[in-house]
């Protein structure tokens, strides 16, 4: 052994040199085995990378052209890739089902040989094929199907780049393996171990992404990241879930989210303001924004102002909560308190809650001011430990209710219970009108028994009064025979007198006309003519008067008939007119007629014609020289009215009241020494109410004077019984 190492000693070196090279050779070797390997699985990683890129981007396609089924697919395509432009492959193409290519991104990757018809046919849809050729160079090329439209997308990405970290990788390894073998082994072992660090964490990376993604999901919120200095704001997925939106840009414009948010809403320019005037501290605001589907989605986002410390930009991140239900459930708890409010406070009864500690939770405007003219009223028995009317209650005191009179006299009733959570609720009713109407009760009951005994004095008296009164009864009757026979005796009087002051006043008038006509010859003066025709015109206004009284006598005993007969009112009022016509010439009065046309009534014909005639008279008498006088008639309803107006000197208003009573006279006619004998207007009242009718007057000193006499149109009962025999 000595020998050999003696013999081998002076080939140290080279064995060295040997070992070293065989080492170095060995470690080359291995290194370069490795790097293929390494190079094979970068290819591989890079080939799964490039299908898993495909199989994300076409899923999203085929679900954004699911969602909007009336979209182009061209326009959904470059949507898609859009969104995705950080984790995209480099080249894509769309395919209608025929194979044709619609869409590129860019677009002169559709005349890539990679992805064209004859390649996608070798491809089974989940296979990465890796094509070299003189053109295109080293790519991968994979194709994915899109059930939506039948047709597919088709992917190719350069194989280079996905080598780059492999090459940064060998050129170290080799640097290495220069310097020493052991550094070449030491490299090589902890490349190894690196790169499976690195599959590692990419590995956790993808695991905490999806979980965080996942909660993001499923609590309704996403993520923001809004850079304030380029005005760019990022989301994340699930901030587009919760809206609903199909559209996911890689990034928003302040206009753009601007639209979405609601306009009464904090705009983004003051949730900036905000954060800059919080630095340092967290901003919490709630808005509204748009969903897809228009309605108005509550959102609460909190979010801190974050600075980069080298460019100095300022970043806002936070979180969005969707609080929309928890808006719902505030506003419908908020709708059912005041609907509690404005119930208690419609009662009529005063109402206060009390909590655990005693202190007020709800009371109406009632409680508050009985509350105030309570506050010295204690309740009725108690012994001054008590709380006031409407004070809280106090711990182990029992529930009731009780009665408490207020320091103004009214009295309340208050009904206390206890609530579950240990408060109580008072509700306090006003009962001082049931305390009123007790004591009015006790009072009435004290009056009640004086009454008695006053009612027994009285019946004593009451017995005594009646004796009178059948005293008192026997003579009325006995005045009332004699009274009736007075006016028997009158009317006879009356209808005797008439007829022997008639027949002479005849032969008066007959032979004072003779005189007056010279039948036998002249009477030889003129005086003696002017004689006659006043003893002719005494004569006749005494025989009216006479007659007048004879029919007042008439009426006024009810010996009067009627004869009831449709006729026509406007003949009436005609032989009214006529009647007075030759007078009205005389004093030169005007006379105007209104009748509306076809007026019928039911009447006694000559009984009307008396009342128009009496109150034409009357009217053309009091007329001055010159003057004017209406009558007219009109039907309303069911009666006909007649009116005869003049514009002579009136009627007091002291007057009016007792003209139409027999002999009654104004003080204007005696005051003018118009002849009369009262009688005209009593007549006309008493045949107007014979017919179920009625005369008004109305005057004023000076403004003339209208009758008015209502009469119905069809009689009724007892003489429309008595017109029926006639007809």
């Amino acid at each position: 052994m000595a020998a050999w190492t003696a013999a081998l000693r002076p080939h140290a070196p080279l064995v060295a040199g040997l070992a070293l090279a065989a080492a170095t050779m060995a470690a080359v070797l291995l290194t370069i085995l490795h790097l293929r390997a390494e190079r094979e699985f970068a290819l591989r990683e890079a080939a799964h990378e490039v299908g898993l890129q495909a199989t994300i981007i076409s899923a999203r396609l085929n679900a954004a052209l699911a969602a909007a089924p009336k979209q182009s697919p061209v326009e959904a395509f470059r949507t898609v890739m859009n969104a995705a432009a950080d984790e995209r492959p480099s080249r894509a193409v769309l395919m209608d089902r025929n194979g044709r290519a619609i869409a590129a991104d860019p677009p002169e990757a559709a005349s890539d040989p990679a992805v064209n018809p004859g390649v996608k046919a070798k491809d089974d849809g989940a296979e990465v094929l890796r094509i070299v050729d003189e053109n295109g160079g080293d790519r991968f090329a994979v194709a994915r199907p899109l059930p939506a439209t039948e047709g597919r997308i088709v992917f190719a990405s350069p194989v280079a780049p996905h080598l780059e970290a492999w090459r940064q990788d060998a050129t170290a390894a080799v640097v290495l393996l220069a310097s020493t073998v052991g550094a070449m082994l030491g490299a090589v072992g902890f490349y190894a171990l690196e790169a499976n660090r690195r599959v590692r964490r990419a590995r956790e990376d993808g695991a905490r992404r999806a979980r965080v993604n996942l909660a993001l999901h499923r609590g309704r919120c996403g993520l923001w990241t809004w850079d304030i200095g380029r005005g760019r704001i990022v989301w994340s997925p699930s901030m587009f879930a919760v809206l609903d939106l199909a559209e996911r840009p890689g990034h928003w414009t302040i206009a753009d989210l601007q639209a979405l948010i609601h306009p009464d809403d904090m705009s983004l320019d003051e949730i900036a303001r905000l954060a800059f005037d919080n630095a340092g501290d967290y901003v919490d605001v709630e808005f509204r924004m748009r969903g897809a589907d228009g309605r108005w989605v509550w959102l609460r986002k909190r979010a801190e102002l974050v600075e980069d410390e080298e460019t100095g930009g300022a970043t806002l991140v936070g979180i969005a909560f969707d609080v929309t239900e928890r808006k719902r459930e505030a506003e419908a708890s908020a709708t059912a308190d005041q609907r509690l409010r404005e119930a208690i406070e419609a009662i009529s009864e005063s109402f206060v809650l009390w909590d655990s500690n005693q202190e007020l939770v709800l009371c109406n405007s009632k409680y508050q001011r009985l509350r105030a003219s309570s506050a010295a009223a204690v309740r009725p028995g108690g012994d001054g430990t008590e709380p006031p009317v409407f004070g809280p209650l106090p711990a182990g005191r029992p529930e009731g209710a009780y009665e408490a009179r207020l320091p103004d006299g009214r009295w309340l009733q208050v009904n206390e219970r206890r609530t579950r959570d240990g408060g109580f609720v008072s509700v306090g009713t006003d009962i001082t009108a049931l305390k009123e109407h007790e004591e009015q009760l006790m009072n009435s009951e004290r009056l009640l028994l004086a009454t008695v005994a006053q009612l027994r004095q009285s019946r004593r008296s009451l017995e005594e009064q009646a004796q009178q009164l059948v005293d008192l009864a026997e003579r009325y009757h006995e005045q009332k025979a004699q009274a009736e026979a007075a006016n028997r005796a009158k009317a006879e009087f009356l209808a005797n007198m008439s007829h022997e002051l008639r027949t002479p006043l005849n032969a008066i008038i007959g032979f004072s006309q003779l005189m007056g006509a010279e039948a036998f010859g002249p009477l030889g003066s003129q005086k003696y003519r002017d004689y006659c025709q006043h003893v002719v015109a005494s004569s006749e206004y005494l025989l009216r008067v006479i007659s007048d009284i004879l029919d007042m006598a008439r009426l006024e005993a009810g010996r009067e008939r009627l004869s009831y007969r449709r006729f026509r009112a406007d003949l009436a009022v005609g032989r009214a007119v006529q009647d007075v016509a030759a007078t009205a010439r005389e004093k030169r009065v005007s006379v105007k007629v209104v009748v509306e046309p076809d007026i019928g009534l039911e009447a006694d014909p000559a009984a009307v014609e008396r009342i128009l005639i009496t109150l034409m008279r009357n009217a053309v008498k009091f007329a001055p020289d010159g003057g004017a006088v209406e009558i007219g008639a009109q039907a309303i309803a069911d009666r006909v009215y007649f009116y005869v107006e003049d514009n002579g000197p009136g009627i007091a208003a002291e007057d009016v009241e007792r003209l139409g009573r027999p002999f009654e006279q104004g003080d204007a006619v005696m005051a003018n020494g118009m002849k009369g004998s009262g009688l005209g207007l009593a007549i006309a009242n008493s045949l107007v109410e014979l017919h179920g009718g009625a005369l008004r007057l109305a005057s004023r000193t000076g403004e003339g004077a209208v009758a008015v006499v209502a009469l119905p149109r069809v009689q009724r009962g007892a003489r429309a019984l008595a017109l029926a025999q006639v007809a």
